[in-house]
Formats: C-alpha cells, sequence, structure tokens
C-alpha cells in the first residue's frame, strides 16, 4: 500500500469534496430563500452553526401559491433519478458501475426539493458528492489496490461538512458501508483525512462552529434510567418509520413516479397552511426546544407531523438524506420525553440540551446502524460529558430497532419506481471489502 499517496490523495478528494459541498450549500440557501420565503413566506430557520435562526413567517399570500409545492415535486421527481445515497452504497458493495449522469441528476434532484422545504436532510447528495469523487478518481489515479479507499475519503469529507464534525464523518462513512459493528480499519485513517481537510474547506465558507448550540448538563448516575428509555423510545420511532416507509412503497407501486412526487408536493403544501414549522431542516427546532419558548403541545405536533412527513417522503423516494432528519426526530424525541418524565421522575431527567443530545444519539444509532458515529457525533456538538448517557441510549437504540437496514441502505435496484429489499447484516457481508464503484464520467 502506497502510504504517502494514499495520504496526499485523500487529502485531495476531501478538499475537492469539502469545496462542492459548499456551493451545493450555497445554491440550496438560494432556492430556498427566492422559493420558500419570498415566494411562499416561509423560510426555515437556520442552523446555528451557520449563521443563526434568523426565518420568515407570513405564509404564502394568497394561499393558493402552496399548490406551486406539488408542481415543483412532480417537475423534480423527472430531474431526478431515483436513486440517492443509499442505491449508490449498494452499488458500490457489488461493484456495479454507476455513470456519472445517475450522480448529477441524484444531486440535483435533492437540491431542488431540498430547497422546496423537504424535511429530507442535505448530507445525502453531499455524501454522494464525495462518492463520485472519489470513485472517479480512483480510477485515474495508480494507487493500485489502495484506490479502493479514495471513496470513503470523499463520503467522510461530505458527512463531515453536512454534521460540522469530522470524526462522526469518518465513523460514518465506514460504518454504513460495512454495516454492524465491524470496521474496515484501512478505510478509517482515508476517512479521516478526507473528513478534516474537507471540513477545512467547507468551513472557509459556512463556519467551524458545531452545528448545534447545546451543552450539557452534569451528569449523575440515576439518568442512566432517561438514557435507556430514550433508547427504547427511539429504537421505537426507528422501527415505525423503517417498516411504515416499506409499507408505503408497496401501497404507491402503481403510481408513476410523478405522481408519487406531487402526492408528497401536496402533503407540504398542507403542511405549510397548517403547520410550516415541520417543511425543511427540522435541526433549528431542536435547538429552540432547548428554551422556554416552544411548549410541549408544539413540540409533540411537530414530532408526528415530521415522522408522517418522513414516512411519506420515503413511501414516495423523495430525494435527500435520512440521517439529518434522524437527528431532528431524535432531539424532538429526547425533549419530549424530558418534558413528559420531568413530571413524574424528575432525578433522572437530565438537562433539555442534554436531552436533545441523547435522542440525536440514540436515533442516529438505530436508523444508521451507526452506534460508533452517533455517540462520536454527540461528543462533537456537545463534548463528552454526557458519554455515559449517549452510549446507553446508542446501543439501547441500535439494539432494538428494526434490522432490516438503515434509511440509507436500500438496495440497488434498476428500476425507480421499486424498492428492493435492503441486504441484511451479517458478519460476511460486514467484512467483506469490495472495490470502488466505477463511473464512466468524470465529476
Amino acid at each position: 500500500m502506497q502510504i504517502g499517496a494514499l495520504i496526499l490523495y485523500s487529502a485531495f478528494v476531501g478538499a475537492l469534496t469539502g469545496a462542492f459541498a459548499a456551493g451545493f450549500v450555497f445554491l440550496l440557501r438560494l432556492i430556498e430563500r427566492y422559493l420558500l420565503g419570498e415566494t411562499l413566506g416561509y423560510l426555515p430557520p437556520g442552523l446555528p452553526g451557520e449563521g443563526g435562526l434568523t426565518q420568515v413567517f407570513r405564509g404564502p399570500s394568497p394561499a393558493w401559491l402552496a399548490l406551486l409545492l406539488p408542481l415543483v415535486f412532480a417537475a423534480s421527481s423527472y430531474l431526478g433519478s431515483g436513486r440517492g445515497l443509499g442505491w449508490l452504497l449498494a452499488a458500490y458493495r457489488s461493484s456495479q458501475p454507476v455513470r456519472a449522469m445517475e450522480y448529477l441528476r441524484g444531486i440535483l434532484g435533492a437540491l431542488v426539493q431540498l430547497g422546496a422545504g423537504s424535511p429530507m436532510g442535505r448530507e445525502g447528495p453531499m455524501a454522494a458528492l464525495g462518492l463520485w469523487v472519489g470513485s472517479a478518481l480512483g480510477r485515474r489515479i495508480p494507487l493500485g489496490e489502495s484506490s479502493r479507499f479514495l471513496p470513503f475519503a470523499g463520503m467522510a469529507a461530505g458527512f463531515a461538512s453536512a454534521f460540522h464534525a469530522p470524526m462522526a464523518g469518518a465513523l460514518l462513512a465506514s460504518e454504513i458501508v460495512y454495516r454492524g459493528l465491524a470496521l474496515e480499519v484501512g478505510a478509517l485513517a482515508p476517512a479521516l483525512i478526507g473528513a478534516l481537510s474537507g471540513f477545512t474547506l467547507y468551513g472557509l465558507f459556512h463556519g467551524y462552529s458545531p452545528l448545534l448550540e447545546l451543552t450539557p448538563g452534569p451528569f449523575t448516575w440515576p439518568q442512566l434510567l432517561f438514557g435507556l428509555i430514550t433508547g427504547l423510545v427511539c429504537a421505537g420511532v426507528g422501527t415505525l418509520w423503517l417498516e411504515s416507509e416499506r409499507l408505503l412503497q408497496r401501497l404507491l407501486r402503481r403510481l408513476s413516479f410523478g405522481m408519487r412526487h406531487a402526492l408528497f408536493g401536496a402533503m407540504l403544501a398542507l403542511a405549510l397552511l397548517l403547520l410550516p414549522e415541520a417543511l425543511g431542516n427540522g435541526l433549528p427546532w431542536v435547538q429552540l426546544g432547548t428554551s422556554p419558548i416552544l411548549t410541549l403541545p408544539f413540540l409533540g405536533a411537530l414530532l408526528l407531523v415530521q415522522l408522517a412527513l418522513l414516512i411519506l417522503a420515503g413511501g414516495v423516494r423523495a430525494y435527500g438524506g435520512q440521517l439529518t432528519p434522524a437527528l431532528a426526530l431524535g432531539g424532538l424525541s429526547g425533549l419530549v420525553l424530558a418534558e413528559l418524565l420531568g413530571q413524574a421522575a424528575p432525578s433522572i431527567v437530565p438537562s433539555s440540551p442534554t436531552a436533545a443530545l441523547v435522542g440525536i444519539t440514540a436515533l442516529l444509532a438505530g436508523l444508521a446502524r451507526a452506534p460508533f458515529a452517533a455517540v462520536v457525533l454527540a461528543g462533537e456538538i456537545g463534548g463528552y460529558g454526557l458519554l455515559p448517557l449517549s452510549l446507553t441510549a446508542a446501543f439501547a437504540a441500535y439494539t432494538f430497532t428494526s434490522p432490516k437496514g438503515s434509511l440509507e441502505l436500500e438496495g440497488a435496484n434498476p428500476d425507480r419506481n421499486g424498492a428492493a429489499e435492503p441486504l441484511p447484516e451479517s458478519a460476511r457481508q460486514t467484512l467483506q471489502k469490495p472495490p470502488p464503484p466505477t463511473s464512466s464520467g468524470s465529476p
């Protein structure tokens, strides 16, 4: 293995991915500003780590402008390819060739739908950018066997940029490919180098602060019970999400791809009129939920409506990632549990920021099948003072969430109108080392 060259090229792949990711977020903000904010009258709050919580909240005027959303989603369904990061990862494991146009269409489709208020996550297209860069350069750089690690560097850079967390990004890139609790040690170093170089360049444009400003309170041993309860509740939320999504995919197979996305846009239009806070990135509402500003009924309603929208998004195969929504739902679940248990057993309930971080850790660990990355992400956001709680919640959720696979790992399917079952977790599949996917074009 050419160690020196691998380090150099991993850093290059990460930096290139970070630059592309910064441009992706810039374009995403432009679409959100003019389509959601200026036209439809609602601009979701921004992330604290990327510029604060400013929002527009006046609603569409006239109300019939909300009907633009079904049209935008129906049109954008044909812009994309129906093949997101999950399909690309399945292709990676099976050495299936992936054309450059498949990457490009998936990324552009996600850009439009996320800008139009979809609650899906930006980390999916950003990691797909990194996978594209790494696989394309891996075919052209004479590194021999070492070239198979460059896609890890690219994906890690995409995750690190999306979550402002290089260590978690590197672990996540490895855990979601080599599933289960086994990690590909050889991939971790290129992934970490790519994540650090990618986030370094991305941060020049969008800042280096943690994504959320959550400072955990002091830990006490009785709070371990809260971590266990949160892990079990998030396992239930995650399993409900996964199984309902798969059921809905089967029920909607008869509809055309455009009709499915139009249906999703119509539900978002209804939410825009009734509960606009459910549109777009839900993480800022986790931040606001740690203050006394938001009430328990509002947090509960937001949790339920976002969960329903995300189930529908998965059922119609909307574009974008599922990990950022998992962070939002997990944080809201932790806050709601803290409010409910605080009335019955206040001694086991931690502070609101701690409760939010524990929920974030639990739901991400269960859905992504990535407990190590989830624990490290919580540490990078709020420090490692909550490590006993986050470990308890992460492994409880990981153990009891539906084992059929995370939302990011649906099987490769040549028909975009169908959804294949994900590959099952097993030691044999976990430990195999797939070569990088080939690409018919350069990024």
